[in-house]
């Protein structure tokens, strides 16, 4: 428990950390007494002294799977830009680079095969790579590389296919430790872009979204076990989409939530029993889901576009396994297409409207879906938060921060850092920034 607590401390925001010793300091002065209050006091000061360190980017939207980083940027003085340090060939796909003790794993396509490459996070320089025919086809001439993101856990990378392979690598070695056909053991659909699900690590579970069934039981949503990949359990009727698995503690259970073709889907991350289904989607038959579910506290934030719009549920204790209690549904304020918002301090940051038509860049009041500002349009593409800015990646390949502020749109700088194509979402780890295209990955030091 002590460790859970210093590593949750640790992730917090340097304003946050404070907060949280001071009102430490108010209820434990409640129940302890003088000394035993003084020495807690001087354990969470000495806390508050330690150097904040930047963390690792180890799967899709970061290392509390939010899209917010612990490192600060300064943008650039004047006409300066960030430097970039390496570049790395690459081939086709969207995948997003992840990062763990010092490696890099990028899941890519070169030619017929998919590729999963380990680089030294720092240099560039290839530690290892695999690669395997890939047999996918896409039906409406998009490319035909990964669109999922890998995620690294407990010294192995899981990574998902668009042709429905679920695998499992040693970090270190590259080392095949199992794989599992979704398409043919489960009759996961292809559907109209390939399989997206990045795979989610809750315990000894690797869960994604699969969308078929096996032996006569519906596998909407499964799990298998971290070392062997068996299947631990299958679950619900719902059809795969394009949005990624979340996870969310609910009093003492842990839930796995998702945002399926039909609607927000939950489970109970450990059983796979249902908990609640709440239909959320388009009228239209061709159009997808793929934001993923943010939870921020007690609530979920969900959001789509194609007539779908945004809405908060609250997944409270008491009603956990029941139905979530919808607080706002609205259409019109932050429909989303592909990009996942981020939340900062009550305002919700995203990108709004259909991809295709030039979206917006929009913030968003989480109360009630108020719009406090929107850029007008632009390049559809990812973003982040770092500190007090979001870092937005365009198709484009063009960097912009901007001011996590809800006061207005603001600016602070822009930089072309890849080429057109840049579908992927950016990561950020330990003081770098990577970003990819079609061809290549490039890293950037924001220190």
């Amino acid at each position: 428990m002590a460790n859970f607590i210093a590593d949750r401390f640790n992730l917090l925001p340097r304003k946050r950390q404070a907060h949280f010793v001071f009102l430490l300091f108010f209820v434990l002065s409640e129940y302890l007494n003088v000394g035993m209050l003084h020495n807690a006091l001087f354990v969470f000061c000495l806390l508050l002294a330690a150097p904040v360190v930047a963390a690792d980017w180890p799967q899709w939207l970061g290392p509390n799977r939010d899209g917010h980083a612990d490192d600060k940027i300064v943008a650039p003085a004047g006409d300066g830009d960030f430097k970039e340090l390496w570049k790395y060939t690459v081939g086709v796909g969207w995948a997003t680079p992840v990062i763990s003790d010092g490696r890099l794993i990028i899941h890519h396509r070169v030619g017929a095969d998919e590729r999963i490459d380990c680089l030294d996070s720092k240099t560039g320089e290839l530690l290892w790579k695999r690669s395997f025919v890939s047999n996918y086809r896409d039906r409406f001439g998009m490319e035909e590389g990964p669109r999922s993101t890998p995620t690294i856990a407990d010294g192995k990378v899981f990574t998902h296919g668009p042709q429905g392979l679920l695998s499992c690598h040693d970090l270190k070695t590259g080392k095949p430790v199992w794989t599992v056909d979704l398409a043919k053991r489960f009759g996961s659909p292809q559907g109209f872009f390939g399989r997206c699900s990045s795979p989610l690590v809750l315990g000894k579970r690797v869960i994604v979204d699969v969308g078929g069934r096996i032996d006569g039981k519906d596998a909407g949503v499964a799990a298998f076990d971290l070392n062997s990949g068996k299947l631990a359990w299958s679950s619900t009727k719902e059809t795969n989409d394009y949005s990624s698995p979340q996870g969310m503690q609910v009093g003492k259970r842990s839930c796995a939530l998702f945002f399926t073709r039909g609607g927000f889907t939950g489970v109970d991350a450990q059983t796979g029993r249902p908990l609640f289904f709440e239909a959320f989607r388009s009228p239209i038959d061709a159009s997808v889901n793929a934001a993923t579910p943010m939870v921020i506290g007690d609530q979920v934030f969900l959001t789509s576009c194609y007539d779908v719009g945004a809405a908060v549920w609250r997944l409270a204790e008491g009603n956990g396994g029941g139905s979530p209690k919808l607080l706002w549904k609205k259409g019109g304020a932050l429909d989303a297409h592909y990009a996942t918002p981020v939340h900062r301090d009550g305002f919700l940051y995203g990108f709004h409207g259909r991809q295709e038509r030039g979206p917006e860049l929009r913030c968003v009041d989480l109360s009630d879906g108020t719009v406090k500002w929107t850029s007008g349009r632009m390049a559809a593409g990812s973003l982040l938060c770092s500190d007090d800015k979001l870092v937005v990646v365009t198709e484009d390949g063009e960097l912009l921060l901007v001011e996590a502020s809800p006061k207005a749109y603001k600016v602070l700088h822009r930089q072309q850092v890849v080429g057109f194509g840049a579908r992927a979402a950016p990561s950020i780890a330990n003081g770098f920034l990577y970003v990819r295209d079609k061809r290549r990955l490039s890293c950037f030091s924001l220190k």
